[in-house]
């Protein structure tokens, strides 16, 4: 299967990540060469476990999002729906997941979706349920997927367009230094609905080797990042 992922061009991933057919992985098969590979690309992310009692959906693959970048693998994780019928009676936007691509041109079709599987093999997207967007985010400049080299004083800066329709709950910045995970979480309560502005948050991220971001507005609707690596 990896020599027909690398001859195609084409990417894997583990579903339904640490739960249902996929218990126990990708952990049991973190070291194996498909997994390493670049032809894999990580996991997916649907709102699993359900509980609106929590302010975010899903944190068993926001944790393996961040589990796999402190094993040092840069592993990116895209929304996935499970789609078992599509009848006229079916409402499938309310269970839909959105990856939004990082595009310069609309692939044309006759020409293949290589680009699809380019943008989304470097991270360069973001992903959530619809109702709000990020459609630039960058860390001292450089984007998800990308690496950024920090000065001594470990300081950044971390930019980000938010669209939302509800209002907004808080952002979270997500961070590791390849053993730990520590999150800085920036209150958005004061905020109305259907705004747009951009956000930009210093933090210092001395000895850290990623940073990836996610918002939550009041609906627990939300938006997440790739991570930008640091160096």
């Amino acid at each position: 299967m990896l020599k027909l992922l690398q001859a195609e061009k084409g990417l894997a991933w583990t579903a339904h990540a640490r739960t249902k057919g996929s218990t126990g992985y990708p952990d049991k098969y973190k070291e194996e060469a498909f997994f390493t590979s670049d032809r894999f690309m990580g996991a997916a992310w649907k709102a699993i476990p359900a509980d609106l009692s929590l302010p975010t959906l899903s944190r068993r693959v926001f944790d393996l999002m961040d589990d796999m970048n402190n094993w040092g693998l840069k592993k990116h994780v895209i929304a996935e729906a499970d789609l078992f019928s599509i009848e006229p009676e079916n409402e499938l936007y309310g269970h839909l997941n959105v990856n939004y691509l990082q595009l310069d041109t609309l692939p044309d079709f006759n020409a293949g979706w290589q680009p699809v599987l380019d943008a989304i093999a470097k991270g360069k997207f973001f992903s959530g349920t619809g109702e709000i967007l990020l459609p630039s985010f960058v860390v001292n400049g450089k984007g998800a997927g990308e690496t950024v080299q920090l000065d001594p004083s470990g300081k950044a800066n971390i930019s980000v367009d938010i669209t939302w329709t509800f209002p907004l709950n808080f952002v979270d910045i997500i961070y590791g230094d390849g053993k730990r995970t520590f999150k800085k979480r920036i209150d958005l309560t004061y905020t109305k609905a259907f705004g747009k502005q951009k956000f930009t948050f210093p933090i210092n991220l001395t000895n850290m080797k990623w940073v990836r971001l996610e918002a939550w507005d009041v609906a627990v609707n939300g938006a997440f990042t790739q991570s930008v690596w640091l160096q």
